[in-house]
């Protein structure tokens, strides 16, 4: 993957991160209204914002990357550049999950709920190895 093939996914990537969260941003007012509050009895929507801030600070997090490959002028690794990517995808379901009765922070419990546990660990050691891959690319370039 040359350098501006990954400063693009991770740029675009990001930036449609950031739509999905404004989307998400329209959904989150449902509860809000006279009519929406019977819509989502029984589910926790305050998890709904915590999934909506993650998804916006990990499409910056994916910018950020980008960034970094734009400036530094590195070619990462592509596994690292997809790795970025779908961590800061994934990783905010925990949320989502949790918005439903499944507490995907804790591997415990049905198969649903490890799971859900699973999908995280992996999308946030996914986020981790990109982070390391592509600051180690930077270190070594400055």
């Amino acid at each position: 993957m040359e350098m501006t093939d990954a400063a693009k996914l991770l740029f675009f990537s990001g930036a449609a991160s950031m739509l999905f969260s404004t989307f998400l941003g329209f959904l989150m007012l449902v509860p809000m209204q006279p009519w929406g509050r019977q819509l989502l009895r029984g589910m926790n929507f305050k998890q709904f914002g915590a999934a909506h801030l993650d998804w916006l600070m990990l499409g910056l997090m994916q910018g950020l990357a980008g960034g970094l490959v734009t400036v530094f002028a590195i070619a990462p690794e592509p596994l690292a550049v997809w790795a970025m990517v779908f961590g800061g995808w994934l990783n905010p379901l925990a949320y989502v999950f949790r918005a439903f009765g499944v507490n995907a922070f804790a591997f415990e419990g049905g198969a649903t709920q490890r799971l859900a546990a699973a999908l995280g660990l992996g999308s946030s050691l996914a986020i981790a190895y990109g982070w390391v891959s592509i600051l180690a690319v930077c270190w070594a370039a400055w």
